[in-house]
């Protein structure tokens, strides 16, 4: 879902700072209020719970069968030469970066112009640290499914340093690799308010910490969960669907928190559920590992929501603590149960972070700021 709208996201920026783009995919060309659309898809959300089949089947065995059919449909998609874009001067072809993946960079080097893989994360190494093992082949998944197309591009743009580490590693030159974290749309979170939200929902005029996601296991939701537990007069608010759902549902009733589950919404209304929250929170995994640019952070702040986030350097690189946000030690629950409280207790507070949050995201978190650096670094290394 994520990699849908970060993928619209990129387009409509394209468009905006280089006039035309188009994203062309396995079911054709899509426009960016189609990307947005399908990924609220409710049968792209994982699935609450875990279905019979995955609890019989192991892991290693469903990862394999993943990589495999991944493997088909990467080898598979091909661009046409006849698409809307015929006769048009390219000045890039971007993809994002997937395993086995190579349609973008084929399709730039017929065309002889340069090519952008976006890669948020190198998916072998990224699975690894979620705990998913590919033993025997994780290494050839790296080789034959990742390095060629990164080698093959004439810029890999990475989600983080730590991502750009794990570029480089697999051999792609350092001039060849710019940083890019997650953008976002502003014109997408203009405008909306949630009052009309916020009746719907019942969560009255209290104080209404929110999150939103997918609900998997590396969200650590539970710890957000944890750390309310014992917090007067705050209502977590939680937008999204996904494997953990009812584990974390169950926890809230058990430890008294008051939170709503509002299930999958579709990304036209988002805006309106993110307008219905006085503050917003990310969570680090148990161990305190977080390597990725999360979308949900970029949203928030260019919503003009005041945050508490981990103190990670994918996010303390870019954020100030006490001034864009509150950054809190990721293992520490008392450190996050605390700033919690700060923001609850403190509207001005509330109000400043906030303002701070949208003039920082106006500046450079946009995904137009991104495409800007992409263009001028083909400009400078591949002479465009």
């Amino acid at each position: 879902m994520a990699a849908l709208l970060s993928t619209a996201g990129w387009l409509t920026a394209c468009r905006r700072v280089l006039g035309d783009a188009w994203l062309a995919t396995p079911g054709g060309v899509l426009e960016p209020e189609d990307a947005r659309r399908l990924a609220s898809a409710t049968d792209l959300a994982p699935p609450p719970g875990r279905s019979r089949f995955t609890r019989v089947v192991p892991t290693v065995a469903m990862t394999a069968f993943k990589d495999a059919r991944q493997m088909l449909r990467g080898g598979a998609f091909k661009v046409s030469d006849d698409g809307p874009w015929r006769g048009h001067h390219l000045e890039f072809v971007w993809q994002r970066h997937e395993l086995f993946h190579t349609a973008g960079v084929d399709f730039a080097s017929r065309l002889g112009v340069p090519s952008v893989v976006f890669a948020p994360a190198t998916p072998v190494w990224e699975a690894r640290r979620w705990g998913v093992s590919r033993p025997g082949w994780g290494a050839l998944a790296e080789r034959f499914g990742e390095q060629p197309t990164l080698r093959r591009a004439s810029l890999v743009a990475c989600g983080s340093d730590e991502v750009a580490e794990q570029v480089q590693r697999m051999g792609v030159s350092p001039d060849s690799i710019l940083v890019t974290p997650t953008g976002v749309d502003l014109e997408q979170v203009d405008g909306h308010e949630g009052r009309a939200v916020r009746s719907a929902l019942g969560l009255g005029d209290g104080f209404v910490l929110g999150w939103m996601g997918s609900f998997r296991p590396f969200h650590a939701v539970h710890r957000l969960v944890e750390a309310v537990a014992g917090l007067n007069d705050v209502t977590l608010l939680m937008v999204g669907d996904g494997p953990e759902r009812p584990a974390v549902e169950a926890l809230a009733g058990e430890v008294g928190v008051r939170a709503v589950f509002t299930g999958t919404v579709p990304h036209t209304k988002l805006t309106a559920h993110l307008a219905a929250m006085d503050a917003a929170v990310v969570v680090a995994p148990d161990d305190g590992s977080f390597h990725y640019s999360p979308l949900k952070l970029a949203e928030y702040l260019a919503a003009g929501l005041p945050v508490v986030a981990p103190d990670v350097p994918t996010i303390s690189s870019r954020l100030d603590h006490g001034v864009h946000a509150l950054l809190v030690e990721p293992t520490d629950r008392l450190a996050l149960s605390s700033a919690i409280a700060r923001l609850r207790d403190d509207p001005a507070l509330r109000a400043d972070l906030g303002k701070a949050a949208r003039v920082e995201v106006e500046s450079s978190w946009s995904w137009d700021f991104q495409v800007r650096r992409v263009r001028d670094h083909l400009q400078r290394v591949a002479g465009v």
